[in-house]
């Protein structure tokens, strides 16, 4: 007979190396097409908004980045989406156990939105293909981001807005499924589509933020993140702050007043799970910095 201590530590023992495997990562499966692959940024590797989300949720997840260039929702678009090797990976290993989808732009070209009447359908049955996985994943889904007006990719700003953006939207209402309004957030900002369609890096840092409090919720619980910054000496200026407020941008002026306006730091911001964190250059003797929230309208 095993003395009883002994049998204590193997018991023990055991509890511990099964909360261990417990806690495998959370796999998030961004789903989209060039603007959520990068196409926009110099290096989408870092700076699409599946990469800076990953950052901003740190290593408890696995943010997977299966945005393909030029694909449609709609199944009979000229690019389905259905057809790529991007949407069959999203379906294997690691099974996602969140989905994010943006898809629909590239729907409002001529050749493809004449396939309309099928948006809906196509996009219901699209979050089936993933409802119906084994992960069981909670499904978010995205109204695309406004096209600012005409561009060399034939998108039509007129039916991504008043056609595609609300078919989501109701889509969301019908199946109860999250709706992140991309649409509605970043209207009035042009200056983070360069091209019209495609973020630019301060867009992407926003998308992630709006992304980030979609699944997570307020985190700070009604508060305002208070950053405290400091100048190591290495020509950077870091700032932190509490790590609920990750879905915060940080904003940056050279000094108040005049013609300055606050524009947002393109830097990657970090999250350990207690702080935020963001390291920016020091771009003169002195500069003005706050936290923005993305997610409310009209802030």
């Amino acid at each position: 007979m095993i003395p009883l201590p002994l049998r204590f530590i193997v018991i023990v023992l055991f509890w511990g190396a099964g909360s261990l495997f417990s806690r495998a990562a959370i796999t998030v499966a961004c789903i989209g097409d060039s603007i959520t692959a990068g196409v926009g940024v110099t290096t989408p590797a870092l700076e699409s908004y599946p990469a800076k989300l990953q950052k901003l949720l740190g290593t408890n997840y696995n943010v997977l980045n299966y945005g393909v260039s030029g694909t449609t929702l709609l199944i009979s678009g000229d690019m389905p989406y259905w057809d790529t090797s991007a949407y069959t990976a999203s379906h294997n290993a690691p099974l996602p156990e969140i989905v994010i989808i943006m898809l629909g732009t590239n729907d409002s070209k001529p050749q493809n939105w004449q396939y309309g009447g099928n948006f809906y359908s196509d996009y219901q049955r699209l979050i089936t293909t993933y409802t119906n996985l084994t992960s069981s994943p909670r499904v978010l889904i995205c109204t695309p981001p406004p096209v600012f007006g005409s561009n060399s990719y034939s998108i039509n700003a007129g039916i991504v807005a008043t056609n595609i953006a609300p078919l989501i939207r109701q889509l969301g209402t019908n199946l109860n499924h999250q709706v992140i309004d991309m649409q509605t957030l970043l209207a009035g900002h042009s200056e983070w589509f360069p091209d019209f369609v495609h973020p630019n890096s301060q867009g992407t840092s926003v998308m992630a933020a709006i992304v980030y409090t979609a699944l997570l919720g307020d985190t700070m619980y009604g508060a305002i993140p208070q950053p405290a910054i400091a100048a190591p000496g290495n020509a950077n200026v870091t700032l932190t702050w509490p790590g609920g407020g990750a879905g915060w941008v940080v904003q940056t002026m050279p000094a108040l007043g005049g013609t300055n306006v606050w524009t947002i730091i393109s830097n990657v911001i970090t999250n350990n799970g207690t702080a935020a964190a963001v390291a920016v250059p020091a771009s003169g003797p002195s500069a003005w910095f706050r936290l923005w929230n993305p997610s409310i309208q009209g802030l």
